[in-house]
């Protein structure tokens, strides 16, 4: 129990958190282990900035090289990148109708709705928060999506790491929250009266959702009540929590940096060994016989240095002073390279990342189908990942649609109609940064365009990122340019004013023509 105790106190010191402000939401399914994961979150944050530690053997008369590489860091920011640098694709999909009428409402509705979506995710730098939630996710186990809207302010959506979250599922289903604490600092005073730290909390009650807002001091006493318990007008939590692989049932997850921990340090510490061979071949170990004492006090290890050495007087008369050196014990093998390109190359498989650099790639590279075929695993993990991913990204298009239908006032901030009344899905597309594949797929949709099984205007939303206007706009300056040129070739030809001649009588002279108005012949 002592144990248990320290590192409740390890884990509220390192956050700056009351204890009582934790303590007192810790029930539910995972409560009693929330405290010990906070703990061991911590640490992987520092191994994630830090590189993983190693314990040097033995002791040693000189200093060791103290190297830590951070593969970890580098192979889980891979992943993020590739997993969401190309920003997920979020589709409106409306019920259509049956009629040409509701069919044209039903169009009218997604451009609404799209509008909408896209403007609440773009106000919120939603691009930008994705990629650092994400690598939050991989190192801290789990991830929160936090909804919040406001008609005075509009909509915020957030992403909050696992050590400034507690959160309760209902037993049947755990993907339903029942409660979500959110708690964080909003100073840096060292005074604990002077810390201030807010509180947010959503519950739910008799099928209805709650929340309440106060700011604490280090001490876990009120300081300000913001927001006393108050019914929202949802019927569910506006918030998610993604959590990192795991197994069934698992509502803690898994960091990425548990499985290359292990093989992080002993890379790093086989490589401080390496450079401490190093060292030590460039700087032998040398060593005199029967010279004098005096002789030998403050000699130069420098280049070139002179070494005047005396006999000492107290050998045999026979000896003269000597100098030599050691070969250095500390020598590199052939077989530490490989050692260390082994353990690499597992870290790599470990993560599903190809180690292969650009320079290798050019010369294996042809098509988008040998890039796919190298990077297969990774597509696959990140489709894994996807599984936990697109469910909460759907739900946050879904806060959104029924946020504003719930608090009208807030759409105003993003769209200038009403939301029609209208049934609709969130549709969730991840793309991946594979710029062979992209250019065989636009080929690939132009020749389907070609074909009119794919609209220009699909085409130009897909790879020009035009929005429903836009593609609207560009398609009718499309037209009408061609409308003129067409018009160019087809108008007929522009009549002259004068009569044709018949071949019945003369022309009409024209006093400004000359050659119609000859001068007459003299006989």
């Amino acid at each position: 129990m002592a144990n248990k105790d320290n590192a409740q106190v390890d884990v509220i010191r390192a956050l700056n958190i009351p204890a009582g402000i934790i303590k007192a939401e810790l029930d539910g399914l995972y409560g009693t282990n929330v405290l010990k994961d906070m703990y061991e979150v911590i640490r992987l944050y520092d191994v994630y900035e830090h590189g993983a530690a190693y314990i040097q053997e033995g002791a040693l008369d000189y200093t060791p090289a103290d190297l830590r590489y951070k593969t970890t860091r580098s192979l889980l920011d891979k992943e993020v990148r590739f997993l969401f640098s190309k920003s997920p694709d979020f589709f409106v999909d409306v019920d259509l109708g049956e009629n040409r009428a509701e069919r044209e409402k039903a169009k009218d509705a997604a451009t609404i709705y799209q509008t909408l979506v896209d403007n609440v995710l773009e106000e919120n730098g939603f691009r930008n928060a994705l990629l650092k939630a994400a690598k939050d996710c991989f190192i801290s186990k789990r991830v929160a999506l936090m909804f919040n809207i406001n008609e005075d302010s509009g909509i915020q959506v957030s992403f909050l790491p696992s050590l400034e979250f507690v959160y309760d599922v209902d037993p049947n289903n755990a993907n339903i929250l029942t409660k979500i604490v959110a708690f964080y600092g909003l100073n840096n005073a060292k005074a604990k009266v002077d810390q201030r730290i807010y509180k947010k909390k959503y519950w739910m009650d008799n099928g209805l959702c709650y929340y309440s807002e106060n700011v604490y001091n280090g001490m876990g006493q009120l300081v300000e009540e913001i927001q006393p318990d108050t019914k929202t007008r949802f019927t569910f939590i506006p918030a998610w929590v993604i959590v990192n692989d795991g197994l069934t049932g698992d509502l803690i997850g898994v960091s990425e940096i548990e499985q290359l921990e292990d093989y992080e340090s002993w890379y790093s510490r086989l490589s401080a060994a390496d450079m401490d061979a190093e060292r030590k071949g460039m700087n032998p170990i040398r060593y005199t016989v029967d010279a004098s004492p005096e002789s030998t006090k403050g000699l130069s290890i420098s280049a070139g240095a002179f070494w005047d050495l005396s006999t000492d007087q107290n050998q045999a008369q026979e000896r003269t002073a000597q100098v030599g050196v050691l070969d250095s014990p500390m020598t590199y093998s052939s077989a530490l390279g490989t050692t260390l390109d082994r353990i690499k190359n597992t870290m790599y498989e470990q993560c599903a990342v190809p180690n292969v650099s650009p320079e290798a790639l050019k010369g294996v590279v042809s098509s988008g189908k040998t890039l796919k075929a190298i990077y297969w695993d990774l597509i696959v993990r990140c489709e894994e990942k996807m599984l936990a991913w697109r469910p909460a990204l759907q739900f946050l298009g879904k806060c959104i649609i029924e946020g504003v239908r719930l608090y009208p006032k807030a759409g105003q901030f993003y769209i200038d109609e009403a939301l029609p009344d209208v049934g609709y899905s969130i549709r969730v597309d991840n793309q991946y940064p594979l710029p062979e594949d992209e250019q065989e797929e636009k080929q690939t949709d132009l020749a389907e365009v070609t074909a009119q099984t794919m609209s220009k205007k699909a085409y130009m939303k897909k790879w020009r990122n035009l929005t429903d206007d836009e593609a609207d706009e560009e398609l009718r300056q499309i037209a009408l340019e061609r409308q003129i040129l067409e018009d160019a070739f087809t108008e007929p030809p522009v009549e002259s004013p004068v009569e044709p001649n018949t071949g019945d009588e003369p022309p009409e002279p024209n006093p400004d023509d000359p050659e119609s108005n000859p001068e007459p012949i003299e006989e």
